[in-house]
Parts: C-alpha cells; structure tokens; sequence
C-alpha cells in the first residue's frame, strides 16, 4: 500500500490520512484500440487469485484517463498538424508572456519556467493548433498541459485527448466489475491536471470535471488557482476526478477528501512522469517509441480504501 508522501494543500486531518491507502494495480501496455475493459479485470483478477488485492462494497478504484483515451483511440497526430494564425499567437504568449511575466510573477516553479522559455517552435506550434482544433483557444492560451491534451506517455508525435463520453464508459466498467467479482465499487476517473481552489471555490483548467468542480473556462482556472496560491485563498489541490459513479458512498465524502483520494492515486501510479519532459530527460529523444512504452511498468488504475 502506499501513502501520499509530499506536500499539497489539504484540508484533511491527519488520523484521516493514515487511515487511507492505496494500491497500484500493474496492467499491460494498452495500444491503440485495446479494451481497457478487458485488462482491468484480467489485472482484478490476478492480483485477487494471488491473494494481493481483496475488494469490498464501497472501495474506490480509481482510473487514469490516459488508460481510457487510449483504449478508445482518442488520439491526435500532431505531425499532421498546420499552424495558423492562432497557434502563432498562443506559441509567443506561452514562451515569452508566460516564460519571462506570467511564469515568475504568479511564482510558477523556476524549472516549468525554464522549459517554456526554451519550448520548441515547430512542435509547440503544432500542439498549440491540435489544442485550439479540438477544444478551443481559451485553452491553448495555457503554458502547458493544454485542455488535458497530453503528450505524456503517448507514441511517436501522438497526443492524447480526455476520454470521450466518461460518465457512460465508467458506467460499463463498473457493471462489468460488479458483474465479474459481484463487488460493489466506486468508480473515479481522474485527470493529472490540478484542481485549483479560489476562496471557497474549486476550479480546474479543463474542458470537464466532476459536479463540484468548475471546469471549461481554460486558462482563467489555472490564473484564479495561481491567485490564490498567491493570496493564501487556496492553491493546489491536486489532481482531477473527471467524473464519479458507481456505488454513491462516496457522496457523504467532501471534495476535500475527493480531491485528496485523486492526488493519492495519481502519485502512486508507476511510472509517475508530470509532463513529456521528464520523458525526454529519461530517455534523451523527443519521440516516445511505443517500444519504450512497453517496456515501462504500468498502473493506470489504484484502489483506494478507507478503514472504518
């Protein structure tokens, strides 16, 4: 089991906090079109037959996005990609009004600022178009992690979209457990990306988040979360649950603790890689192969309990 082991803005106790552990359960390498289905519940059950995983009514199984996106093909190549007028302009403002104003202004981490200043232009330009064509400029006008299109951990010049209907593909993933292992649990997809929170309000710079989060309004969430980091009106919570079903326990939960079940499963996923740069620092290449994707240990999805 492992336990959250460094520092975010939370608001939970800690006698809370020891009682919450989480699992990683290692997956194969899913390619393009596989049944991310499929390879939960052969992983389930593997680790349930070995008699390293015990399920009960109730446990959180908590889902990286990446594993969905990916099962469903949800990817664009950013190779195809033509730059117009839009992209040019986000390119600039991201490596220079973020790089040199924004970035240190709103105290942006002095190596995220580094990297923009020296993003490249061929391929930022054509990430910045991808973001603009598939979920608007109010995003790419975001230094990074646009929209929650990501580069991380994808092949070659692919970039990932968020999954396409959440809700209703977390749905079938929890009837199929439920049918499978006849357990009762709550389903949490979750997004790298941070959740903000602003004076009382939680705030994200996604498309969509689950009920209590405001989401789709771009780079104005990342602004409001830097504010309030800044102000001391709140700050970084962590990642994002995109969306929630399954067994409704988890509604007497508050979004405080939500959003720390999200963080937890997040940072204990292998392997735990930020952004494409970790990527390229490990491996020395600007093209993830998906040879050195398979070699990698995989666990896009964590079960989370909380002892009574």
């Amino acid at each position: 089991m492992v336990k959250v082991n460094y520092k975010i803005n939370s608001e939970i106790p800690d006698n809370l906090k020891n009682r919450i552990t989480a699992k990683p359960i290692q997956t194969n390498y899913l390619y393009n079109g596989d049944d991310f289905i499929f390879e939960t519940l052969h992983s389930l059950r593997r680790e349930v037959n070995a008699g390293t995983l015990s399920l009960k009514d109730g446990d959180l199984l908590v889902v990286s996005e990446k594993f969905v996106s990916t099962s469903q093909g949800n990817f664009v190549d950013e190779n195809k990609s033509k730059p117009k007028l839009g992209a040019y302009f986000c390119y600039y403002w991201s490596k220079y009004i973020w790089g040199y104003i924004l970035g240190p202004l709103l105290k942006t981490r002095p190596d995220r600022v580094l990297n923009l200043r020296k993003m490249p232009e061929r391929e930022t330009l054509k990430h910045k178009q991808v973001v603009i064509d598939n979920v608007g400029f109010i995003y790419a006008l975001k230094p990074a992690s646009e929209g929650g299109i990501d580069l991380t951990n994808v092949p070659g010049t692919y970039a990932s979209l968020l999954p396409t209907n959440p809700k209703e593909t977390m749905d079938k993933l929890y009837d199929a457990i439920k049918k499978e292992f006849d357990v009762d649990l709550t389903i949490m997809l979750i997004d790298t990306d941070a959740t903000y929170k602003f004076y009382k309000w939680y705030v994200t710079a996604l498309p969509y988040a689950t009920e209590g989060i405001i989401s789709g309004i771009g780079v104005f969430g990342y602004i409001l979360g830097k504010i309030g980091n800044l102000l001391n009106l709140g700050g970084l919570y962590g990642a994002t649950p995109l969306t929630i079903t399954g067994n409704n326990f988890y509604k007497k939960y508050s979004m405080e603790l939500l959003l720390y079940i999200a963080n937890l499963a997040d940072t204990s996923q292998v392997p735990y890689t930020k952004s494409i740069h970790d990527l390229m620092k490990k491996y020395n290449t600007y093209v993830i192969t998906e040879k050195i994707l398979s070699d990698m240990e995989h666990s896009p999805i964590v079960l989370v309990k909380i002892d009574e």
